[in-house]
Formats: structure tokens, C-alpha cells, sequence
């Protein structure tokens, strides 16, 4: 019987001979059972509830993909939790496995069927978050005793030391002198009314080292008043530690950690030797914070100006933003955002009018270039093909998911009928097996709903006609904030650069989305 084997540990505090332990026993179990290891996949620090993607566990995303290739008999792991601690995650990699005629088999369960994939996911998933509330729980308990269950702050150091019984106690710090004085200067020039901006460029004109790598911005200094982030707003400085401001929630999509204000009460603990700001001036900085915090209405509104979020910087790769003006009335200087905070060399600036200007002449040449029209009705016509193909493939997966569905459902309905009922995994299996085949049913109920796209003959046409059309718009006063996000709707980015060999001026490239399109159809195309 061909095998792949199959390790996996999930924290980078563990000890990563966890895989070769793992493996071990694996080696020695398919030894005794005569089968044959045809390759061993790991994935090293990455938790089990990360998603199944190249990007998010490699190693199975490989395994799976060697799989899915033919002439593999089984996966053997130790566990299930080490395939996946989340449902979702479970239940595809088992449906994978079955529609390639591959088993999982484990240390722990043996061959893994359907009703006991089900059960175990369902154990391993709430296990996941038993253990997070314990650290969680575990971690308030660090805080209240006065020492630090996360990383290391701006103006201290890790100050570790032995207890009574010879044990290191983890956690405790110190303060960094040289450290602890910028903090200061931060807090004192704040509170004189500095902006945070200036202060951070300040810091970087003195090659102050910022507390990561990079340089020092605003944002480093100000954080977010909903999170309690950013150094002016850590208590720390006060001699408080504080755990529990923030709770991570994962993304279902993208399986990335969101951070949110937490919901459940803050622990604070007294550390009044680690105080580095005196009451006075924090008071000072939170009032200030405070003031500047208030709603404005128009930091709401949507983009006044054509090209804003839309240029980068050739040189650093940072925002092209409005650094100030001119001196005439309603006419703003553009600049790069790292440099403004002497981060990069790029010093050159150009005016807002002369910016959009040079910007919408380049976007309208190119867009009304003969080879580009084509270019866009041909690929709209390749891309619609393809689009229809991939709708048929989805619809016939969609039929081929909804009938498993349909069929785990009626498994379940019938291990209830037995006595399974008993059992709260199977009454909660079950209500997921109705949940999937109601949305597999929408699913592609959805998909009988698209409508058949066709291209319009008049097409060019009309896409020439709106081109032109937009430069009457943005010179109407009254029509001027209706046509920017038309305009702003064919630019990917503006790139600028210092113009070659002289000391003004600014060359720009604008890169338009159907640029992105074009050079993705092509590489597509190259590919297949």
C-alpha cells in the first residue's frame, strides 16, 4: 500500500523534534505493516487551523496535490488534528482524499470513515479554542502579577531572574535607559503640541532605531484609539500592564487574524518600578489624543482629488500624498509620504493641477490607442469564454458536492435513528450536514440565476465615447466629484520617479487596470 506520511506542529514555541518524533512513529508503524512510504510531507509551526492553500501550509497543499496526481493508496498521520483543526478544513481534505480513492488512516483512530471524521473534527476544532481560552486565561494571570505575557515594549528590556527554587521566572523586564529618554522626548514634545508627525520625522532626521524595522511613522506614536495601540497610548509608561485590550478573530476567507477591541474586561497589573512617564504629562498626551480624536465629518467623505491612493513612489515603494501647497489659493504640492518623513530620497514634488494634468492626458492617449481597444474587446472576449467554461466546471462540482451532501445528510438522520441521538458530536454533525447541503443548494441555485453575458457590437463604440466624455465631466464643477471614481476606476497606480539628470521634476508612468488585466491574460495563456 502506498503512503504518505504526514507531520505537523503548530506553535513556534514548540519543540520542532515534535515532527521527527511524529514521524518516527509513523516509519515504525508502516514498517510492521508492510506498506510502502512513497514520500513524508511536514508543515513546521503552523497551526492546524490555518487554512489548506500553498501560501497558508504548504506541506499539505503538496501532499494533497501529490494526492490528487494518482498512485497514492493512503495518508497516514498521527492524528486528526494534525490534517486540520478546523471543520471546514477537515471535511474538504477528506473529500479530496475520497474523490482521489485515497484513505486516511491514523496512530490514534485507525481508518478514518465518515461519521468518525465528522465527530473527531468537530472534538479537534473545540479543542483548539479550549486551548486558547486557557492561554488567554493564562496570560491575564502573567499580567496581573506584573509581568509581561507578550513581547517587549519600546524603553524596556527582558530582565529575567531565578525564584526561591532555582526556576527562570519568564516575563519580567526592565527599563532601557537610552530607550526610556526617547519615550520621554515623545511624550514631552506631544504634550507641547507637536504633532505626531513631526516628531516621528525628527526621530529619523537623529537615526533614532524605531522599535521595529523599518522607520518611524505617525501611526507608530498615535496607534488606533479603538485598540488602545501606539506608544502614546500605552499604559505601560504609566507602570501599569495591561493584557486583554485587543482579541485576534480569524478571517473565514483569508484565515488571517483580525484584531478587534476585546469584549471581556481588561487585567491590569501594578508595575510602578517600570514607570517611565509621570502622571502630569500622560494626562496631558490623553487629553490631547482625545481632542484630536473626535469624528470630522469630512475625513469621511470619498476622495475629493483624482489621484488620491493612487501614486507610489518609484524609488521607495511608499504613498504619493498632498505634503502642503504653494502658496496660491487651492493649489496642493504632491510628494512622497517617506520622504515627507525623511525616510527616503525621493524629494520631488509636483503641483496637484499640473499631477492630474499630465495623468489624465497619459490615460486618455493609451486608453483610445487603436491597439488597445482591440486588445480590450479581444481579451473581454477570451476572458468570457473562459469565465463560461469555469461556470460549467463549478456547476458540475457544485451538483457532485450537493449529492454527497444530501447523502452524509441521510447517514447521520439514520445514526440518530439508532441511538445516535444520545451523542450531542452527532446531533452538532448533523446540524452542519444540513447547513452544507442547504448552502451547496443555494450555491448553485445562484449559478442557474447568472445571466448569459454577450457582447454588445456597439461596444468600441461606447467605450470610446465615455473615454472622451470624462474629460467634459472633471472640468464641470458640477459634475467634477461624479467622474472620479470613473477615472479613478482605470488606474491601477501612478508611478513616480526623479526625472534622469536634472534636479527638478518628476517622471510618472501611470499603470492602468487594464494593463494588470492584459499582462495576467498573457501570462495566463503562456502558462496553459
Amino acid at each position: 500500500m502506498r503512503t504518505l506520511l504526514y507531520a505537523r506542529y503548530s506553535s513556534q514555541i514548540q519543540n520542532a523534534r515534535s515532527i521527527d518524533d511524529q514521524i518516527a512513529l509513523l516509519r515504525g508503524r508502516a514498517d510492521r505493516e508492510g506498506w510502502t512510504i512513497a514520500d513524508v510531507y511536514t508543515d513546521y509551526a503552523i497551526s492546524g487551523a490555518a487554512g489548506v492553500g500553498a501560501d497558508q501550509r504548504p506541506g499539505l497543499h503538496a501532499m494533497l496535490a501529490r494526492v490528487e496526481a494518482g498512485g497514492i493508496d493512503q495518508v497516514f498521520t498521527e492524528s486528526t488534528d494534525r490534517i486540520a483543526r478546523h471543520q471546514g478544513d477537515a471535511f474538504s481534505v477528506r473529500e479530496r482524499l475520497r474523490f482521489a480513492g485515497c484513505r486516511l488512516f491514523t496512530l490514534l483512530d485507525g481508518e478514518v470513515d465518515e461519521l468518525t471524521g465528522t465527530i473527531k473534527s468537530l472534538m479537534d476544532s473545540r479543542m483548539r479554542e479550549d486551548l486558547a481560552a486557557r492561554v488567554r486565561r493564562g496570560h491575564r494571570g502573567v499580567a496581573t502579577s506584573g509581568r509581561s505575557p507578550s513581547s517587549v515594549a519600546f524603553g524596556y528590556r527582558r530582565a529575567p531572574k531565578l525564584d526561591d527554587r532555582g526556576e527562570l521566572v519568564r516575563g519580567l523586564r526592565g527599563i532601557d535607559d537610552d530607550e526610556a529618554e526617547i519615550v520621554r522626548r515623545i511624550f514631552r514634545e506631544f504634550a507641547a503640541g507637536r504633532s505626531a508627525m513631526a516628531i516621528s520625522q525628527a526621530l529619523n532626521v537623529d537615526g533614532v532605531s524605531p522599535p521595529r524595522a523599518g522607520f518611524w511613522r505617525a501611526s507608530t506614536l498615535l496607534g488606533q484609539g479603538a485598540l488602545g495601540t501606539g506608544i502614546l497610548r500605552n499604559r505601560i509608561y504609566i507602570g501599569e500592564m495591561v493584557y486583554g485590550r485587543t482579541t485576534g478573530v480569524q478571517s473565514p476567507t483569508t484565515r488571517r487574524q483580525v484584531v478587534r477591541p476585546a469584549i471581556d474586561p481588561v487585567s491590569v497589573g501594578q508595575v510602578p518600578e517600570l514607570r517611565i512617564v509621570d502622571d502630569e504629562t500622560w494626562i496631558a498626551v490623553q487629553a490631547k489624543l482625545e481632542e484630536k480624536s473626535g469624528g470630522r465629518p469630512e475625513r469621511h467623505r470619498r476622495p475629493k482629488h483624482v489621484l488620491s491612493g493612487l501614486g507610489v513612489c518609484g524609488v521607495c515603494g511608499g504613498n504619493w500624498i498632498i505634503t502642503g501647497n504653494n502658496g496660491k489659493a487651492g493649489s496642493r504640492v504632491w510628494g512622497c509620504a517617506k520622504a515627507f518623513e525623511k525616510a527616503c530620497s525621493n524629494k520631488r514634488q509636483i503641483t496637484g493641477h499640473v499631477y492630474e494634468a499630465r495623468v489624465l492626458a497619459d490615460l486618455k492617449s493609451q486608453m483610445l490607442a487603436p491597439d488597445v481597444v482591440a486588445a480590450y474587446l479581444r481579451e473581454y472576449h477570451i476572458e468570457h469564454a473562459r469565465e463560461s467554461k469555469k461556470l460549467t466546471r463549478d456547476r458540475d462540482r457544485a451538483e457532485r458536492q450537493l449529492a454527497e451532501a444530501g447523502r452524509k445528510r441521510d447517514r447521520l438522520l439514520a445514526a440518530l435513528a439508532d441511538g445516535g441521538s444520545s451523542f450531542p458530536e452527532v446531533r452538532a454533525a448533523m446540524t452542519a450536514a444540513r447547513d452544507d447541503h442547504e448552502r451547496l443548494r443555494r450555491e448553485l441555485a445562484s449559478m442557474d440565476a447568472l445571466p448569459v453575458l454577450t457582447l454588445h457590437p456597439g461596444l468600441a463604440d461606447s467605450y470610446r465615447r465615455e473615454i472622451e466624455d470624462l474629460e467634459r465631466l472633471l472640468a464641470d464643477p458640477e459634475a467634477h466629484l461624479e467622474a472620479i471614481p470613473q477615472i479613478r476606476s482605470m488606474i491601477d497606480r501612478v508611478v513616480l520617479v526623479p526625472k534622469v539628470d536634472k534636479l527638478r521634476g518628476v517622471e510618472l508612468t501611470v499603470v492602468r487596470r487594464i494593463d494588470e488585466v492584459l499582462a495576467f491574460a498573457t501570462r495566463a495563456r503562456a502558462a496553459s
